[in-house]
This record gives C-alpha cells, structure tokens and sequence, in this order.
C-alpha cells in the first residue's frame, strides 16, 4: 500500500473544490483496480490504459498538455498532469488537447476598404487557455502575497471542452482556422493597401485585438499572430514595392555621391595643400637663383658700360680719321654707336631693377628688349632720313644738272626753230609743202604697214582683177592724203602745189622775156 500511495502525486484541497477523489479513495480504487487488473490477466481478458475496461473501472491518466474530462452520475471532473477514476459502464472518459496549435490562415482575393483584391498569409499560434495568470496580491494582504505558481483556468478549459470535446484535432482547427480567417478579412476590408505594407505590426495589433474576445467564448487564446507574406495578382503591391526600392536606391545613390563628392573635396583640398607647399618651396628657391642671377647681371653690367665707353672712344677716333667725303657717314655711325651704348646702358639699368620674383624680371627684359627695338628704329630713322636727304641731295644736283643741259638744248632747239620761222616767213608756203612733202612717206608707210604684216592673201572675185583692184585701193589711199592733211593742219596742198606752179610759170616766162632782152642763152638766168 505504501509503494501504490507514492505513485499518486498529493493533492491541494482544489480537488474537491473540482469534485476529485480525495487521497484515500484514490488508493482505494487503485488497489481495486490493481486486483482486478490482475484477475483479468490470468483469464486473459484484460485491458491496457489505452482502452477501458467494460466490466469494471479504470484508472485514468493525464499528461500535462492534455486534459481528461470524466462525466456521469458523479459530475465532470477533469484532470491535468495526474490520474483518475472511472467507473465502469456508468462514466466516460473524453480528452482535450492543450498543446500549441500553428495554424497557417490564408486570405485569397480579400477586398482592401478601396476595392483592391490582396492576398493575405499569417500564421496563428492558438492554444486552450488552460493556465490562470495569478493577480498579484501585497503582502499584507489576508491569506498572503500572491506566489508564482500558476493555476489552471478550469472554467475556459470548460467552456473549450463544451465546444469541442470528443471532436478530432482537425475539426478543432478548421474551426479555429475558419474563425481567424474571417477575422483576417474583416480588418483587411478597413484598411487601404499601403497601411498594411507600410505598417504590418498595426495591422497584426488589430486583428489580434478583434479576435481576442471571439476565442475567449470558445475557450481559446492567441499566443501569437504574425504575417508572413501580402501580395496581389494585378501588381499593386509590386508597383509600390519598385516605387519605395527606386527611392531606396536613390537615396544610396545621392549618399554615395555625396560620400564620393567629399572624398573627392578631401584629396584635393589635400592635393592644393601640397601644391602650396611646394610652389611655396619653389619660390624660396627662385628667390634665391634671382638674387644670384641679379649678381650676375650688376657684374655683366659695369663691364657693359666701360666697354661701351671704350668703344665709344674708339669709335669717335675712328670717325674722325676718316676722309672728308665721309665725315658725315662717320658722324652717323658714332650716333648709331651712341644709341647703341644707351641701349645697353638702358638694359643695364633695366637689371638693376630686377625683383624678387622671375616674373618681374622677365618683365623689365621684355621693357628693355622695346627700348631697345625702339632706339634702334630711331637710327634706322635717322639712317634713312640722313640717306633721303644726301640722295636728295644728288638728285637734286642731277636736276639742276639736267635742267641746265634742257634749258640749253631748248635754247639751240629755240634757236633752230627761231630759224626755221625765219626760213619759213621768207620761202612761206614752200616750206610748209617741202615739210608736208618730206613726212608723206612716212605717212604712206604707216598706212601700208597692215599690208606689211600680212603673210598671205586670198583674193575672192568674179572678174579676175583682184590685184589690180588692190593696187587702186593703195593708189587711192595715197590719193587722200592731201585731203587728210588739209583736214588736219589746215593746210591745201593742192592750192600751194597750184600757186606755185603759177608762180614759176611766171616767173620762167618773165625769165625768159628778161634773157631775150639780154641775149642770155639760159632761159633762167
């Protein structure tokens, strides 16, 4: 009896406030249903725990996550975690799970409060409510604080097994499945499909506020709810997924960017840094080589300018030396010397003023170099102007020269046209003949000279007399000069030729009338 006595676990006194045995009649009915157990087994019609015995009681275990309910003429009575007995023929024994139930709830085509057709998945973990979360209770409180032991929640336990006692595991989950999926649509008709993609807690919080009470009445809690995927077929959902991934890359493009932007500022801030400091160091050394150079350029220049004098000196004894006539050649090649000394002693004063700095120096050379350029100009000037004014000079005297030999010839030409006048006032219009007479062969080449050129002649005529005819046409040309002089000069031809003729014919007459009266035999005399 005492080895049996250990095997039942104590009791509080919640088991007669449930209706449970109490401690000595469980022995009791243990040692009964040991002693039967043992004469069925010699007769061979006993049975294990699994199934009960028809002819008398049974002893009845529960495990932890299930609960065993007895009913008949004693009540109901349940069991958790601890034994039982069962009365033969006249009580019944059903269990309940109260183990974890995952179940996988799926909304397909659930209208959103704007129309839009989505697909919803979540998964439930759902449970009988079994255990009773004790009110914590202060210590000077009757009966004392409240300890931690948890307590079970008999009357949910109840009330889940008056729903669903003696049905199967899956009936009580499609029940329970069927209940949350309603609820799941019911919330998703209240919201807009961006508050669900953008605030899935939200959404799990509300409906797992809404279902709360409905598993209360069926005796069932909500350990926990999440989603776990929303989706749509017509690519809402998508869209609005490519719209916040497009911003997403935006913005990781704009901050590599702007990352980039400000290493790149960084190097070359650094980079202009180093620059600084090595254009600094450069500077300090062309400082450096500038005042050396200037040294130099002091040196180059008190020899410059003694050379100059020296050649100055010598210049001035050589022009002197030279020859009258090339006094004034001399005199110009001392002031081109001159100038040229200046022109030195001006790019000496220009390296006086070098400075600190390349630039400037450079600077100063480049000024020197156009006053240089400028002083040369200036003698090739005065070189020119002084050459102008000696070929003037000569040009001049050739002029005066020139003129003096037209002035003569023009007076021997005056004279012999004075001359000529006097000839012509005393032979008059026989001059004029003779000079006409004596140019017209001249006048007769020219107007041939057409002929002259011509290497051959094709004469086109019917009568045959091509050449004669052009012997005429010269012989006719010839013919109009007289007419052609007259036009020109003034001066009938003819009528002198005519005068004349009469003239001589009177005087040959009077000629011969005054030899006849002298007894000349020459008619003319």
């Amino acid at each position: 009896l005492t080895a049996v006595a250990i095997g039942f676990p104590p009791h509080s006194n919640s088991r007669s406030q449930a209706g449970l045995p109490s401690r000595s009649s469980s022995i009791f009915f243990a040692l009964l249903h040991l002693h039967f157990q043992c004469l069925g087994e010699r007769k061979g019609t006993g049975r294990t725990r699994e199934g009960p015995n028809k002819k008398m009681g049974n002893i009845i275990t529960s495990p932890p996550n299930r609960v065993s309910v007895i009913s008949g003429p004693r009540g109901t009575r349940m069991i958790i975690g601890g034994c039982g007995l069962k009365l033969w023929c006249i009580e019944t024994c059903q269990t309940l799970s109260l183990e974890l139930m995952t179940l996988e709830i799926k909304s397909h085509g659930a209208e959103t409060i704007k129309g839009v057709r989505v697909n919803c998945g979540s998964v439930a973990q759902i449970k009988v409510k079994a255990i009773k979360v004790p009110v914590a209770r202060p210590e000077d409180a009757p009966g004392g604080p409240t300890t931690n032991t948890a307590e079970y929640d008999y009357p949910s336990i109840t009330i889940a097994a008056t729903h669903f006692l003696g049905h199967s595991e899956d009936h009580i989950r499609d029940s329970i499945r069927r209940t949350m999926e309603g609820h799941q649509r019911q919330i998703l008709g209240t919201l807009t499909v961006e508050e669900i993609y953008k605030d899935r807690a939200a959404f799990s919080e509300r409906v797992r506020d809404l279902v709360h009470d409905d598993l209360k009445d069926m005796g069932f809690q909500l350990v926990s709810y999440t989603v776990t995927h929303i989706d749509d077929e017509n690519g809402y959902m998508e869209s609005l997924g490519a719209t916040q991934t497009a911003l997403v890359k935006r913005e990781a493009a704009e901050g590599k960017a702007r990352n980039e932007a400000e290493g790149r500022k960084k190097v070359a801030q650094y980079d202009a840094d180093a620059e600084s400091a090595t254009a600094e160091a450069m500077r300090e050394a062309h400082i450096a080589v500038n005042t050396q150079k200037q040294a130099e350029a002091e040196s180059d220049r008190d020899l410059n300018v003694k050379k100059a004098a020296f050649e100055t000196e010598v210049n001035r004894a050589h022009a002197e030396a030279e020859a009258a006539g090339s006094i004034e050649d001399a005199k110009q090649q001392q002031a081109v010397v001159r100038e040229k000394t200046q022109q030195k002693v001006v790019e000496a004063q220009v390296r006086l003023e070098i400075t600190d700095r390349e630039v400037e120096r450079k600077k100063k050379e480049l000024e020197g170099q156009s006053m240089a350029e400028l002083m040369q100009e200036k003698n090739r000037a005065e070189a020119v102007r002084v050459k102008a004014t000696a070929e003037a000079e000569r040009i001049r005297m050739l002029g005066d020269a020139e003129a003096a030999a037209k002035e003569a010839s023009g007076s021997a030409d005056a004279a012999v046209l004075e001359k000529k006048a006097d000839a012509w006032k005393e032979y008059g219009d026989a001059a004029l003949v003779q000079l006409v007479v004596d140019k017209m062969p001249e006048l007769a080449a020219a107007m041939s000279a057409p002929l002259a050129n011509t290497k051959e002649m094709v004469f086109v005529s019917n009568e045959g007399n091509a050449a004669s005819s052009l012997t005429g046409d010269v012989g006719k040309m010839m013919s109009q000069l007289p007419a052609t002089v007259h036009a020109l000069s003034g001066i009938d031809i003819r009528q002198i030729m005519k005068r004349k003729t009469n003239a001589t014919a009177k005087a040959a007459v009077g000629g011969a009338a005054m030899a006849a009266m002298l007894g000349s035999e020459d008619p003319l005399v």
